[in-house]
């Protein structure tokens, strides 16, 4: 019974770089809550939880980046965000269709990337925008002026956090074609 239980060195590869994307996931969420929440960069708050899923969705694929996806989403969203349920459904539809429309338009790059991550950013943001002033819980003029800057200061962070998910999607072998 035992040998059934057997991991081979492949699969602990698998493992441990899923492992790596939610540590990856972890340390942006706990950047962004505890350092970022008290400290402004540029007199904003940054947004990292969607760049970091997008990008891992957009290196991994529809698939396995989309269970990730949906599994931080709602890691994020128990949390205890504003929005939480919004923020699960935008943040795991938005990177799935994302990843399978720039897969088959685009070459993955990091020009490409950067673009569909500052899509998702500004989708995610703008949704929750709009339901906040359906709400009358925000002025319209805010947009402008608060969610573009955000949208772009968060665009910052890609970068690094793009070299990071391209360096973890090396450890093992790649997955077979599906």
């Amino acid at each position: 019974m035992l040998d059934k239980l057997y991991i081979t060195p492949k699969q602990w590869m698998r493992i441990f770089r899923w492992t790596l994307y939610s540590l990856l996931f972890l340390g942006c969420m706990m950047l962004q809550t505890v350092i970022l929440g008290k400290h402004k960069l540029f007199g904003l708050r940054p947004d990292l939880i969607p760049i970091v899923i997008s990008c891992v969705c957009l290196r991994e694929g529809p698939e396995r980046g989309g269970v990730y996806a949906l599994c931080c989403s709602l890691f994020w969203a128990l949390s205890g965000i504003d929005q939480g349920a919004l923020m699960i459904l935008l943040l795991t539809v938005l990177p799935i269709t994302a990843s399978v429309l720039f897969r088959r338009t685009f070459v993955l790059s990091f020009a490409s990337a950067l673009v569909c991550c500052g899509i998702i950013l500004l989708a995610v943001h703008s949704m929750g925008f709009l339901l906040k002033l359906f709400y009358e819980s925000a002025r319209g003029s805010l947009y402008f002026t608060r969610l573009i800057p955000t949208v772009a200061v968060s665009l910052l962070a890609q970068p690094a956090i793009y070299g990071i998910v391209k360096c973890i999607q090396k450890i093992g072998d790649p997955y077979e074609a599906a």
